[in-house]
């Protein structure tokens, strides 16, 4: 067998199994649409029986839930109203409650008012009453404290004028052992003058010199009192009158001389004997039962504190008899 023959039947056969083939592909494909026709068939009779169940659920559905609807609203209309009433209840027990509370504060609030204003009137009274003791207090200690600025005062007074008279004695010996220095200074000046004149011109027709003595007249010292309208004393001494006119003034402190008054003096007897006989008496006392003034009480205090016959001891008046006893 020739290649050419053998290429032709093995081309035949091919060619009919291509025939074949297209035979069995095309009565696959005619089965095949036939199958799915048939299902498409079956499917869309499915879908039409499922959308009419569909539907006819989806209206049961819709039926209930406007029954639940109308159901639901019902209850909540039902709910709201009780609510409503209960609410309306509940406010009016409590404006009742809060009135009642109300009308307790208020009653608790006057009460306590008129309390703290009772207790404001005691305690205004007490402080008023502690004031005036404290200022009664304060005004004695205060004119005690004056009384013995007083005496320190006078005392310190005094111890001045003494210190004043022994420097005014010294500045007096001072002086006049200055004055009869310079009286033998010019002694010598002198004949220290007549030696120099009788050398230069000669001669001893000079005065002689004259020594001066301290007994002189011009060398003793003169006192001159006067008074001052103000009623002072005032003492002028004048010490060393010399030749020539010289002299030299010693002028010591004018000391002013005052006189008690004498309402306090009229006062003195009376203020000393009601001390004496209370065994010691504040000033407040010494007003009250003497009927003095401050002033007159202070004063007559004070004179007889300067006489050394009362004391002061906190605030206290004694008598030194007492004083001396205990």
């Amino acid at each position: 067998m020739s290649l050419k023959d053998s290429w032709q039947q093995q081309r035949q056969q091919r060619q009919q199994e291509v025939t074949q083939r297209q035979q069995t592909v095309s009565e696959s494909l005619s089965a095949t649409r036939q199958t799915r026709q048939i299902k498409a068939v079956q499917l869309r009779h499915e879908l039409n029986v499922f959308r009419e169940a569909l539907v006819s659920e989806s209206t049961a559905h819709r039926t209930e839930l406007q029954q639940y609807c109308q159901r639901l609203h019902g209850e909540t209309l039902a709910f709201l109203t009780a609510a409503g009433d209960r609410r309306q209840a509940q406010a009016t027990q409590l404006a009742q409650e809060l009135a009642i509370f109300v009308q307790v504060l208020r009653q608790q609030t006057a009460t306590f008012l008129a309390t703290a204003q009772a207790e404001r009137g005691v305690a205004a009274q007490q402080l008023e009453q502690e004031l005036v003791t404290f200022v009664d207090d304060l005004r004695s200690d205060v004119q005690s404290y004056l009384i013995e600025l007083e005496a320190v005062r006078q005392q310190r007074a005094i111890q001045l004028s003494q210190a004043l008279i022994q420097s005014r004695a010294k500045r007096e010996a001072e002086t006049q052992a200055l004055f009869q220095r310079l009286a033998v200074f010019r002694t010598e000046l002198r004949r220290f003058s007549q030696d120099l004149h009788s050398t230069v011109w000669g001669g001893n027709d000079a005065p002689s010199a004259e020594t001066p003595v301290a007994s002189q007249n011009g060398t003793k010292p003169i006192g001159r009192v006067s008074v001052l309208p103000n009623g002072t004393v005032a003492v002028t001494t004048t010490v060393g009158a010399f030749q020539h006119g010289s002299s030299v003034a010693v002028v010591p402190p004018v000391k002013a001389v005052k006189a008690s008054p004498h309402d306090t003096i009229a006062h003195e007897k009376n203020v000393y004997g009601h001390i004496h006989q209370a065994q010691g008496a504040r000033l407040t006392e010494i007003e009250s039962t003497l009927g003095l003034t401050r002033f007159q009480a202070v004063d007559a205090l004070r004179s007889l504190i300067k006489k050394g016959l009362i004391t002061q001891r906190d605030r206290i008046y004694l008598c030194q008899t007492h004083l001396a006893h205990t």
